[in-house]
């Protein structure tokens, strides 16, 4: 699959959308990298030019809560049924069950 995205804009990227995060929760520079381990110099870089080890970007996934879709987010796509016959034999075809709820009495 072609990609007019470069290294650079990624790098960027990614680290304005971890900036926008912890704006977002109402925090520093200075409570992230106290929050994560990450030294705020180090902080302070990534935020800058999008350059980080990747220890140190675990940590401020995980510490920002983005950990998990990070990781669903490079996992190869789910496949497709064949068809819709394969579709309803593997069962994910049938209609939620309704729940019954018993009436109160007295």
């Amino acid at each position: 699959m072609l990609s007019l995205t470069s290294e650079s804009d990624i790098l960027q990227e990614v680290a304005g959308t971890l900036r926008a995060h912890r704006s977002a929760l109402g925090w520093r520079q200075v409570d992230l990298a106290q929050k994560s381990g990450v030294a705020i110099a180090t902080l302070r870089r990534f935020e800058r030019t999008g350059k980080v080890g990747f220890p140190a970007l675990a940590k401020l996934l995980v510490s920002l809560g983005l950990a998990d879709r990070f990781l669903a987010a490079l996992k190869p796509p789910a496949e497709a049924p064949a068809s819709i016959a394969a579709f309803l034999a593997e069962g994910q075809g049938k209609p939620p069950q309704r729940v019954r709820l018993k009436r109160r009495t007295g």
